[in-house]
């Protein structure tokens, strides 16, 4: 009888201590699909029907993962990799280099402390771009997205569209909605000890009011020694960008101010591009809109003009639909446009 009550006792045990060890670790599969259908003109191009991947997100999926280890501390993973709907292939549309966890893939601590992960990880610079913008990271109607990321006559911020290889990062915790941010990125590559990427941020969010000033320097854009094959000349380029949102329920603004400062042996460039943008609540979906405009000075005198308007319907919280069209001109290339309508559900 006492080893029968004992066998019973052991079995609630080792149930409750395998649900306690199950609760300290947790594994997530999730990740967002969006198609859209049609027309698209890019700039000096000519007009296309085209069925559309990622029209206003980038479709993707991941895995993202903890394991509580004690005293606050948890050891914290992501894998998140890009793929294009219509096709099945991996990677977004036009970005060659974009391997099979392309969009997150690190490894790291978070607690107290803060947040220290080594891998690769997207720069501060396209969080605040993509934060401070109603489009956020679309790469076809948002225009900040494109001035900074898709630029055309030199402009535009280097150092692949999003990603970083090879970093460290470290987040403080949030101090009254105020966080501080670093993260450098080596060349890995004998002989260029100089070649390196690094960035600095500063946010701060209270209600309906955020804010970030965002620094970043980089010697290299994808491997060391390449800066010269994407501008010829090139040696440094710098960034500061400053954003900011305000909503006041009916209606949130967006804002950002950016400076782009490219080191050219052959005369140095500087891009100034400023974004206005709204998102306007009406019936059960939002109206949005956004301007950008980048003007070159120095040894360059180009300009860019990119907006667009798009309603956003959803259907339910986790899938909505949206038609939108975008304007882009540029100096020395004819008009460039862009409208259509998709879906888009997350997971």
């Amino acid at each position: 009888m006492k080893t029968k009550r004992g066998l019973q006792a052991l079995v609630v045990a080792a149930a409750l201590f395998g649900e306690a060890a199950y609760a300290q670790s947790s594994v997530q599969l999730y990740g967002l699909v969006d198609a859209f259908v049609g027309e698209k003109k890019a700039l000096n191009g000519q007009s296309a029907v085209v069925a559309g991947n990622g029209g206003m997100t980038a479709p993707f999926f991941g895995l993202r993962g903890n394991e509580d280890i004690g005293g606050g501390t948890q050891v914290i993973f992501d894998l998140e990799s890009y793929f294009n709907v219509q096709t099945g292939a991996s990677g977004r549309t036009g970005f060659p280099n974009d391997g099979l966890f392309s969009r997150n893939a690190y490894v790291g601590l978070t607690g107290r402390y803060g947040t220290l992960t080594a891998g690769l990880t997207p720069p501060l610079l396209w969080f605040s771009t993509i934060k401070f913008n109603p489009f956020g990271n679309s790469f076809v109607f948002a225009p900040i997205v494109l001035h900074s990321y898709i630029g055309v006559n030199g402009q535009g911020v280097f150092g692949d569209a999003g990603e970083w290889w090879n970093t460290v990062y470290y987040s403080t915790p949030s101090v009254n909605g105020l966080v501080g941010k670093a993260m450098y990125a080596f060349g890995n590559d004998p002989g260029h000890l100089g070649q390196n990427k690094w960035t600095t941020q500063v946010s701060y969010s209270n209600g309906g009011f955020a804010t970030s000033v965002v620094y970043q320097q980089i010697k290299f854009s994808l491997t060391a020694g390449d800066l010269d094959t994407v501008l010829p000349g090139l040696t440094t380029q710098s960034v500061v960008n400053v954003g900011t949102s305000y909503d006041l329920g009916f209606v949130k603004f967006f804002g950002q101010y950016q400076h782009i400062w490219d080191s050219v042996t052959t005369g140095n460039v500087g891009v100034d591009t400023g974004q206005l943008g709204f998102s306007i609540p009406v019936g059960v979906g939002w109206i949005l809109g956004s301007d950008a405009y980048s003007k070159s000075s120095g040894n360059s005198s180009v300009y860019r003009n990119t907006w667009a308007i798009s309603y956003d319907y959803p259907l339910s919280r986790r899938t909505d639909i949206y038609a939108a069209f975008l304007s882009d001109r540029a100096s020395r290339m004819s008009l460039g446009n862009t409208f259509g309508g998709g879906i888009r559900t997350s997971f």
